[in-house]
């Protein structure tokens, strides 16, 4: 695995490269501009002086080169320009160009052709070479060196400040990595701001990492709750597994021994259906192989007579309305837990009057005449007991779970496709 460097390490590397950068970029515009004016400056030069120089040329006597002045030198035909000069080199009118020399010293020269008005001679080759600008040159370059030097002494102390800088942004950050490191898995508390400077971005570090915490107690809550209702759901069929079975050995009576098979068939079926509804929700829809279907009555009648015990020796009508027909995608093992955790909870709360189902095409509800959501009793599970599991399926299915009080003082249980 490769080694992560820090960020003191990355500023360091990226300043250092920043300032090489800037540093060849400054000796190179220097070098160039210095080249240009010189370039500039003896073209100038020599077109002010171009009439001076004709002049000259014509009292040359015909020869061939003539003297302008210490530095300069007048050519009146190309093939006599000197042996550095090549043949073949384009030459603009009245535009100096750079000849570089191949001695030790690696001086060079200018080369300007100058046009004139005479037909004659129409052309003058000027070659000027300056020794003082060149020392000049070299003397510029030797105290940009010092001024180069300056400068990088200067970004150096800038990185060190640099450095410092990052390393106080950064200290928090490592203050923060090795509390986390520290705390135990079991400490889901809040961290507080680590010492320092407190940057945005720390600020929102510490944020998220605590929001973090707060659905990680959130989740563990409900988790724990969703033990506590799976345990209550299990355990009210294994109870009246256990009081059945004990009472199968008070009487050989074959109506007694039925109604007691009965009892254990029902248990059985109550808790193999949540047990496989519960096994639905950790698989994928690949997994269940689910297909649409109508929602019918008979369906919805079948989960009110599974627990319609809870409504024995109440006074409780339970009325089902099919407005719409209503397509739904889930297996029947799961909606029966679904529907038949909203309905317990309706039977357990209501007294007296009545529980209405209603189905339309978006929704399906569960109205009740009971206590309502705030004025359950002392030990009265009612609302509250399986809608966890509620939730969980109808996360699971994409519906949306509302529960609230309605204008008869009861609940209504709405779920929404």
């Amino acid at each position: 695995m490769a080694k992560v460097r820090s960020a003191k390490q990355l500023t360091f590397i990226y300043f250092s490269i920043v300032a090489f950068v800037i540093i060849l970029i400054h000796g190179t515009v220097l070098d160039s501009t210095l080249e240009s004016i010189e370039k500039l400056s003896i073209q100038n030069r020599l077109l002010l002086q171009k009439e001076s120089i004709v002049e000259k040329s014509k009292l040359s006597d015909n020869n061939r080169s003539f003297k302008i002045d210490e530095f300069t030198t007048g050519y009146i035909d190309r093939v006599t320009l000197p042996d550095l000069v090549d043949e073949n080199i384009f030459l603009p009118i009245d535009e100096a160009i750079e000849i570089q020399q191949s001695n030790s010293l690696g001086t060079e020269f200018f080369l300007m052709k100058l046009a004139t008005s005479d037909k004659q001679d129409k052309f003058i080759y000027v070659v000027h070479s300056d020794p003082a600008f060149e020392l000049g040159e070299e003397e510029i370059m030797w105290t940009q060196s010092w001024q180069s030097l300056t400068s990088l002494v200067l970004l150096l102390i800038a990185l060190l400040v640099v450095m410092r800088i990052s390393e106080r942004l950064t200290a928090p950050i490592s203050v923060f990595a090795k509390q986390i490191a520290r705390r135990s898995p079991d400490d889901t508390s809040d961290i507080e701001l680590p010492p320092g400077v407190a940057t945005k971005e720390l600020l929102q570090l510490v944020d998220s990492y605590n929001k973090n915490q707060q659905q990680k107690n959130a989740l563990i809550e409900r988790e724990r709750a969703f033990n506590r209702m799976a345990s209550h759901e299990l355990r009210t069929p294994l109870m009246v597994m256990k009081g059945a079975t004990n009472l199968l050995s008070y009487s050989n009576e074959p109506e007694f021994i039925r109604k007691q098979q009965t009892r254990l068939q029902s248990a059985t079926n109550e808790m193999n259906d949540f047990i496989e509804a519960l096994l639905s929700l950790t698989k994928s829809e690949q997994d269940l192989e689910l297909s649409q279907r109508k929602l019918n009555e008979d369906e919805i009648m079948a989960i009110v007579d599974t627990h319609s015990a809870l409504l024995n020796t109440k006074p409780v009508v339970v009325n089902i309305e099919i407005k719409q027909e209503l397509d739904i995608i889930m297996p029947e093992v799961a909606f029966k837990l679904l529907l038949g955790n909203l309905l317990k909870n309706a039977f357990r709360c209501t007294a007296v009057g009545e529980v209405n189902i209603v189905v339309d095409s978006q929704s399906i509800s569960v109205n009740d005449t009971g206590c309502g959501l705030y004025h359950k009793q002392r030990g009265d599970e009612g609302h509250g007991l399986g809608l966890l599991i509620t939730r969980d399926v109808c996360r699971k299915y994409n519906w949306q779970f509302e529960l609230k009080n309605n204008d008869a003082g009861g609940c209504s249980a709405i779920i929404s496709l």
